[in-house]
């Protein structure tokens, strides 16, 4: 029993603790906390069960404002994870019945209701507030505008300057004054910039006397700006109350709920201060004009309201835009028309098709272009604008082997022989037949071949017709292309155009001639098998012939005539060969690169050919680098003392092309790297070994990972520690050697979200041994 109350106990304590926690984790720097952190809070403060006031005492006393409570709560609202309707209450529990009313609002209305036959259609305008790269946020880094109304909660900056050098920075508070030293309160909210300057100026002149003479001026401006509460209502996809910047638009607060629904006007949205109408802003003077002349600053408990639209059509077909547009009353189907940038390059621009709901069904008018200005449009009226024919009415058309092919008009080309003789007919045209495509009275095509001497000559006449169109064929568009390959020990091996008579050697300077290996001797043609060359099937795939094009070689050989498709193939000479290069550097008596005199010349042949190591050279460290197929260079482990000691052993490397020896000096220092406290040279004593090394650099970090400690030595091989139960054998170390620690992975800790379920399970548990104890008594 001491137990469970125990359990009871520490549940108690755990939950208060959690309170606590929640309260120290509320962020002091609002602007900076990201989205993820408040998300985190908001779940966690919500699991406690605050109510505001709570929320606001853990608030302040932390040291936040009144305002930063404001902002904190409005972002807290945004990404509530219970809750996606702006300004909601915090207690989750409870749906109040503005809450409901604001989302049965939010549903919008499906386009369909509206214009059955545009469903893909948007409002026009409606982009402006669906684009996350718009941004509608008012600039804060402007000057103070003259006009600007102080407010509570506003700062004033006051800066006295001249004869008399004095900068305040002053709130306004709850009762619209601000305190300044030695002159006591002063009423500057209701006043603009400008006025408060004045009051301010004549004020500091009592205490400041120099400021009457002109010898030391006072300028007023506005340092941090207080947040106003805004209302936005009627057919907004978002309608509640926000809280946005005293700088802040009309278009401000509009952007910020997602702008007009699917039935809200975009012409009609009113600014409502104090019960009385200001101003009517109008989206498309935006869109259509850059018309932002009524778009009035806000103020505190604005209203903004939005209407349903009157009158909507929408434009489709051949203009610039098409999409649903809000039509104003007296506005024509010219204006509208007008606001979907017109007709497009391709619209038919003699009459418009109107589709309207009538009042008994469909109906559809046609309206002539001079008539846009005089028709009046009703809501649900679709403009349809058709494009023009795609069909000429006089042109006729040549392709093919000709100079000049293309349209022409029929008037000026009236007869087949005036088209041929103004394209002029290319040499390589196929002569014997060409083809006329031409259109029945009934639109199906037929074709007319002809002779094309026989037209030139005027042998045949052919009048033309509208829509006509003449194909020329040249005489290598109807064969197969020929070409010639090329390849082996020459400059270019390619592929080539194939031309009549071509000899092996003019195909050989074609591919820039031979490279230096090439052997004359074995020219190899493969030709391809033709079909007349074979009865029945075949094994054979090609015919192959071997040439001597040297300068001994037979007449016939030199002369050997290639077909279309042949493949020459210039070998390489057997005993032809290319130096192979290596580098030796570092600790040498003659650094440099050196030509391999055989395909078995070794590692220590090549320190011997280099005048041997000097006197400084550090052979344990030496390194080969060696080039792989990838055209990088990776380390190979050798053993250089090993090498030169046992000549011919299988430390003794084979070198290849492209190898890199180098040979460093001694040096009598290791590096310590990774978990130690700190990593550094350490110089290298006689009997030190790996621990002494790491004491040396302050010892191993708390989190080091000393059983998978390694060193690296100078010459790349790599050396583990070993491990026998609990005791760790470092490897030896030696000059040049880098001694690695890794550190250990961290464990994740255990957060509060875990504890609070942790001690949750515990107190459940808790409670059902309670209940386990009372039903056995």
């Amino acid at each position: 029993m001491k137990q469970i109350v125990k359990y009871i106990f520490s549940l108690h304590v755990v939950l208060l603790l959690t309170v606590n926690l929640l309260a120290q984790e509320l962020p002091i720097d609002i602007a900076n906390i990201s989205d993820q952190q408040l998300a985190a809070l908001v779940v966690k403060y919500q699991l406690a069960g605050l109510s505001d006031n709570e929320f606001e005492a853990m608030a302040k006393q932390k040291g936040l404002s009144p305002e930063q409570i404001i902002i904190l709560k409005k972002r807290m609202t945004e990404i509530d994870p219970f809750s996606s309707v702006p300004n909601a209450n915090y207690k989750t529990k409870t749906t109040d019945e503005n809450t409901v009313a604001r989302k049965a609002v939010e549903v919008k209305v499906p386009t369909s209701t509206i214009i059955a036959d545009t469903k893909s259609l948007k409002v026009f305008g409606s982009e402006l507030f669906e684009s996350s790269g718009l941004s509608f946020e008012p600039n804060l880094t402007i000057a103070s505008p003259k006009n600007y109304v102080i407010g509570v909660g506003d700062e004033i900056i006051v800066d006295i300057y001249g004869l008399s050098e004095s900068t305040k920075k002053l709130k306004v508070s709850t009762e619209g004054m601000i305190r300044f030293p030695n002159l006591g309160p002063i009423k500057v909210a209701g006043l603009t910039i400008e006025e408060a300057q004045v009051k301010i100026k004549n004020q500091a002149a009592k205490v400041y006397t120099t400021i009457a003479g002109g010898n030391t001026k006072v300028l007023v401006s506005l340092g941090q700006i207080r947040s106003i509460r805004v209302t936005l209502v009627g057919e907004v996809n978002k309608p509640g109350n926000y809280t946005v910047s005293s700088l802040s638009t009309i278009m401000n607060a509009l952007y910020a709920s997602g702008g007009p629904n699917a039935i809200g006007s975009f012409r009609k949205i009113e600014l409502v201060r104090s019960g009385k109408p200001i101003v009517q802003f109008d989206v498309y003077d935006f869109l259509l004009k850059g018309d932002l002349s009524k778009n009035k600053l806000l103020q505190d408990e604005d209203v903004i309201r939005v209407g349903a639209y009157e009158t909507r059509v929408a434009v489709t077909g051949a203009t610039k835009k098409q999409a649903l547009f809000d039509v104003k009353k007296g506005e024509s189907a010219k204006e509208v028309l007008a606001f979907a940038g017109g007709f497009a390059d391709l619209g038919y621009k003699e009459m418009v098709r109107v589709k309207r709901m009538g009042l008994k069904g469909k109906e559809v008018l046609t309206v002539k272009a001079s008539n846009l200005d005089q028709f009046n449009l009703v809501s649900g009226d679709t403009l349809v604008v058709d494009a023009l024919a795609t069909n000429y009415v006089n042109r006729v058309s040549i392709q093919g082997a000709v100079y000049y092919p293309g349209e022409y008009g029929v008037v000026e080309m009236p007869s087949l022989k005036n088209l041929l003789a103004t394209a002029q007919v290319k040499e390589n045209a196929f002569m014997d037949r060409a083809v006329l495509r031409r259109f029945n009275a009934d639109l199906t095509p037929k074709l007319i071949s002809f002779n094309i001497g026989d037209v030139l000559t005027g042998k045949v006449q052919m009048e033309l017709q509208k829509e006509d169109s003449v194909f020329i064929y040249a005489k290598e568009a109807i064969r197969e292309k020929y070409t010639i390959t090329i390849n082996g020990e020459v400059n270019h091996p390619a592929t080539y155009t194939f031309a009549d008579n071509m000899r092996a050697q003019d195909l050989i300077l074609l591919a820039g001639g031979f490279k230096e290996g090439a052997s004359l001797q074995r020219v190899e043609i493969a030709r391809r098998l033709n079909a007349t060359d074979a009865v029945g099937d075949q094994n054979a795939y090609a015919i192959v012939k071997a040439i001597d094009i040297s300068n001994n070689s037979n007449n016939e050989d030199l002369n050997f005539v290639l077909a279309p498709f042949d493949i020459v193939s210039i070998r390489k000479a057997p005993n032809y060969k290319v130096q192979i290069m290596v580098s030796v550097d570092g600790e040498v008596m003659y650094p440099g690169k050196y030509t391999l005199s055989g395909n078995t010349e070794r590692l220590s042949d090549m320190i011997i050919r280099a005048g041997g190591l000097k006197t400084a050279a550090y052979s344990t460290a030496a390194k080969l680098s060696r080039k792989t197929k990838t055209g990088e260079y990776k380390p190979v482990g050798i053993r250089l003392s090993e090498a030169l000691s046992k000549p011919g052993s299988l430390e003794d490397v084979i070198l290849e092309q492209g190898d890199s020896v180098y040979i460093p000096k001694l040096v009598q220092t290791v590096q310590t790297t990774g978990a130690v406290n700190v990593p550094r040279q350490v110089s290298l004593l006689p009997g030190m070994g790996f621990a002494k090394a790491i004491r040396e650099s302050g010892g191993f970090q708390t989190n080091a990972n000393r059983r998978h400690a390694y060193v690296v030595r100078a010459n790349g091989e790599i050396k583990t520690t070993k491990r026998f139960l609990v005791l760790h054998f470092y490897p030896k170390i030696e000059p040049g050697a880098e001694l690695i620690i890794p550190a250990k992975k961290p464990k994740a800790p255990i957060t509060t979200a875990e504890f609070i379920g942790i001690s949750s399970g515990i107190a459940s548990l808790a409670g059902l041994i309670i209940a386990l104890i009372n039903t056995t008594k």
